[in-house]
């Protein structure tokens, strides 16, 4: 019997991608550009300093409803039926969202419409007019989804456990309710796009087959020049607080699944100890080989959805771990995912394991980035949220450094479950076991 051939040694993945180049505009607008001429496509993204944790008080939700409304709302120069009708001619799309931390606004075009696709997005950038019809409408959407936010309780036992972490008062973890919503004028809209939608406050990305540099920037310049406007200035966002202790909160309700979430403190942004804290999590629960998915979901059968993973914040971020599960199985998949826990903080793992752990990260961050619009955005991503220039080009290698020691010492400190907060929405009378076995109990109705 004859033998395989063999094979040469695989070397360690080597991840040098191109800078791409970094200008401002005349107003102080930063730009991230990368020329690619594979396709005749362009695309942007701009990146605005505001986010849903800059609401005011009282009007939770005005940050995303003023960013939905300027893609749906209309413009000094469009109206929302021309500028539909328009995007559809020039097969070009335009977008506009707002998450916790930060707006963005897309924009995809050919080559060959760039100019007519690039009027359109500005405009909707620096002159949106918030139709008072489609504001009405909107916020009558925006109800509808509030109406439905509990529909899916493994989405909302996530929502609520972040509440409940951080507290319902605090930006982090607070959510639109209908009378915020409502409270919601026009001019509330209007002043909150004069707030935060300035050069001075973006950082914008592009990719694309667009020319030059040179060309494109003028381009830029062009249709954004006139623009003026330095950076927001925001109230502070109070310190996090986090109770010590372990607690328990239950949400009734008649599911055919349990869910359970786990949330621990995590990291400030910028704190070196991300990089073991993720291999930590990766070893945890970051796939089907992950310990969770091996123990809960494999070997116990208990849960066919189990994972952790961790979030930086620019005071105290989290680790979240989350199972789903049969009713009368809730006390058993609860006491195991604490157990992997805190397994992860009792001893180290094995050079294997880490090694395993570590290459999956790495090879899964190389693959983040297929085009170069993905590598411009994230540079443009990370500029946004405080990170050194070099902070990509050197993350796989500060990866593959971490030992199993630097894994233990980062689990030790953040991932054992004394202090966790656990949240359960199901049914109580169909578990196995009284949570009050893994502390003390918060009954929270769902609304």
């Amino acid at each position: 019997m004859s033998l395989p051939p063999g094979l040469p040694a695989i070397g360690a993945v080597s991840f040098a991608p191109p800078r791409g180049r970094r200008a401002v505009l005349s107003n102080g607008l930063t730009v991230h550009l990368m020329k690619d001429a594979t396709l005749p496509v362009v695309h942007l993204t701009a990146f605005i300093r505001a986010g849903k944790m800059h609401d005011p008080a009282g009007r939770t939700g005005l940050g995303e409803l003023t960013a939905r409304l300027l893609r749906d709302g209309g413009t000094a120069n469009y109206t929302p039926e021309d500028m539909d009708r328009r995007l559809e001619l020039l097969a070009a799309s335009v977008d506009s969202n707002m998450g916790v931390e930060e707006g963005r606004a897309d924009l995809t075009a050919l080559t060959r419409d760039l100019d007519a696709a690039l009027d359109i997005y500005a405009d909707m950038l620096m002159r949106p007019v918030f139709d008072p019809e489609k504001v009405k409408s909107k916020i009558a959407e925006s109800l509808e989804v509030l109406r439905r936010r509990n529909d899916d309780p493994g989405r909302a036992s996530v929502r609520e456990a972040l509440r409940a972490f951080y507290g319902a008062g605090h930006p982090y973890g607070w959510r639109s309710e209908p009378a915020t919503l409502r409270a919601i004028t026009r001019e509330d809209l209007q002043a909150c796009h004069a707030d935060h939608y300035r050069p001075g406050n973006i950082i914008l990305a592009a990719a694309g087959d667009f020319g030059t540099e040179e060309e494109m920037l003028s381009r830029l310049e062009d249709k954004f020049g006139g623009w003026k406007g330095g950076p927001a200035e925001f109230r502070p966002i109070p310190p996090v607080t986090i109770p010590a202790g372990r607690r328990v909160v239950h949400i009734q309700k008649d599911a055919q699944q349990a869910s359970i979430v786990l949330v621990l403190k995590g990291l400030r942004r910028h704190d070196p100890l991300e990089y073991p804290l993720t291999v930590a999590n990766e070893i945890l629960g970051g796939g089907l080989s992950s310990r969770l998915a091996s123990e809960i979901r494999s070997r116990r059968g208990l849960a066919y959805t189990v994972y952790s993973y961790s979030a930086k914040k620019p005071d105290r971020g989290y680790t979240l771990g989350f199972c789903g599960t049969a009713p009368n199985t809730a006390g058993r998949a609860t006491e195991e995912l604490l157990r992997q826990f805190a397994l992860m903080a009792a001893a180290e793992p094995g050079a294997e394991e880490t090694a395993l752990a570590r290459d999956a990260i790495v090879n899964s961050f190389v693959f983040r980035f297929p085009t170069a619009f993905d590598l411009i955005a994230e540079r443009a991503a990370f500029e946004y949220y405080g990170y050194p220039a070099d902070y990509l080009d050197g993350y796989a290698a500060n990866i593959s450094a971490v030992g199993p020691a630097e894994v233990l010492a980062a689990s030790r400190r953040l991932l054992d479950p004394a202090d966790a907060l656990l949240l359960v929405i199901g049914d109580a009378a169909k578990f196995d076991r009284p949570l009050s076995d893994f502390g003390p109990v918060t009954e929270q109705a769902e609304d």
